[in-house]
């Protein structure tokens, strides 16, 4: 353990924190109740691209993504709190030829078009 790992936070980082999380306004798991992913193991896969994508624009992870376990049929489940761009990356990277993740990327882009 480092000292930066055993550091407690100050009231300034927790409110930080705060604020950052009052913008993971989405739930991964949405896209599976949308029938967007069939698994777990799939949604994990499109959260690691989106992650991968803010990674490499230089874009704070913790601003966007938060792993949260919840309750699901009496088990409970790792899930994760998005922000809107997020959830949208996730989409995007998430299987094509799933009619719900074709028609929300088909859309995504017409909308950024005007079309």
């Amino acid at each position: 353990m480092t000292i930066e790992q055993n550091r407690s936070h100050t009231p300034l980082d927790n409110f930080i924190e705060s604020i950052a999380e009052t913008q993971l306004t989405c739930y991964a798991s949405d896209l599976l109740q949308q029938k967007g992913c069939e698994s777990l193991s799939e949604l994990s896969q499109a959260i690691r691209r989106a992650t991968e994508v803010c990674t490499s624009m230089h874009l704070p992870l913790q601003e966007n993504f938060k792993v949260v376990y919840r309750s699901r049929n009496g088990e409970v489940v790792q899930d994760w709190r998005l922000s809107p761009m997020a959830y949208m990356l996730m989409v995007l990277n998430a299987n094509s030829q799933n009619d719900v993740v074709a028609r929300t990327q088909v859309e995504m882009v017409k909308r950024m078009l005007n079309l």
